[in-house]
């Protein structure tokens, strides 16, 4: 006996919705359009953000090429030339894209005309004071079409930790370019310290936009005992280790636990930094929550990074500097 047209045509349809009703949430989904905005902070330029964040999308059942697609634009530089990059990324993928993750400072101008558009944008990360030049607080759900991870670098800390190590130190230089706005604002952080929080330290600033061998100079002339910086002194960093001076600093760069063992180098006693490759992959919690309609970009509260402090004992034995047990206590990691 022959099946009627009608009755196949019902169990085909009722076939179909049986396969569609059973397929993943997130397949259904329209492709989600993700784009990542990095600039060229050595030494890899943001790249433990985006690998871990894609492996941490994928773990949450979002394929790369099946359901979501990435666009990665790395601009020209990493100071103010790279604005008119940030800017027309922007305004190229502000219609398609799901979610914008701007990494360190550029966060700031694809702000101007982000904020406007209801398109998610998450900073991956930021310094916790450029975060609050974008945001009146990290401690809420922002409201807004904004939030990310925030990197802490306190100057306090900085400092403490430099006490520890050199207790007859008076003089620490905070080293930066002016062109560069993390910079900038990390030394507003340095010149609002209270008095207490600069541990007996008499604080000197040092523009590098004035010229690398007029800083070196300056170190040396004024008797510093210690130095550092956040994003501006690293490309000048082997020519500012041939002043002699111990550096003390705060690395906002694209490292790791591991590598922070080879990059460190013969000048660098101690300092704090934050795994890139842990904020790539909160941000990926946070935007795969949104994609799923869990939660919502004006709900996401911004989270902290991991903040790791190190010694670096070789360094300290080269220069024959003994380090407290004080000192060793208040780290995370020991580099012998």
């Amino acid at each position: 006996m022959g099946i009627s047209k009608d009755k196949l045509t019902s169990a085909v349809l009722l076939l179909a919705s049986v396969f569609l009703f059973c397929l993943p949430v997130a397949a259904l989904a329209q492709t989600k359009q993700v784009v990542f905005i990095r600039y060229r902070i050595p030494p890899g330029y943001f790249a433990n953000v985006v690998e871990e964040f894609k492996a941490a999308m994928s773990r949450r059942g979002f394929t790369e090429g099946v359901n979501i697609e990435y666009i990665d634009i790395l601009t020209r530089s990493a100071d103010n030339d790279s604005i008119p990059d940030v800017l027309a990324a922007v305004r190229q993928y502000q219609d398609s894209a799901d979610m914008f993750i701007t990494c360190g400072w550029v966060s700031m101008p694809a702000r101007e005309l982000l904020k406007n558009t209801g398109v998610p944008q998450l900073f991956v990360p930021v310094l916790k004071s450029v975060a609050m030049e974008m945001l009146p607080t990290v401690k809420s759900p922002p409201g807004t079409n904004l939030s990310g991870i925030y990197l802490m670098y306190p100057p306090e800390k900085v400092l403490r930790l430099a006490r520890l190590i050199l207790p007859g130190a008076t003089k620490y230089a905070y080293v930066y370019d002016s062109l560069i706005p993390a910079d900038r604002v990390f030394k507003k952080e340095y010149e609002e310290l209270a008095p207490a929080d600069r541990h007996d330290f008499s604080l000197f600033f040092l523009d590098l936009a004035a010229g690398e061998e007029k800083v070196i100079a300056e170190l040396r002339g004024q008797g510093i005992d210690a130095y550092g910086g956040i994003i501006g002194f690293i490309k000048h960093r082997e020519a500012l280790s041939a002043s002699g001076i111990p550096l003390i600093t705060s690395f906002a760069l694209d490292i790791d636990q591991q590598s922070i063992r080879e990059y460190v180098g013969e000048d660098t006693i101690a300092g704090l930094f934050d795994p890139f490759g842990y904020c790539g992959s909160e941000a990926a919690e946070m935007t795969a929550d949104i994609f799923a309609g869990r939660n919502t970009i004006e709900n996401s509260t911004p989270r902290p990074a991991k903040q790791l402090a190190f010694i670096n004992l070789k360094a300290a034995r080269l220069r024959n500097l003994p380090i407290s047990f004080d000192a060793l206590e208040a780290v995370d990691i020991i580099i012998k």
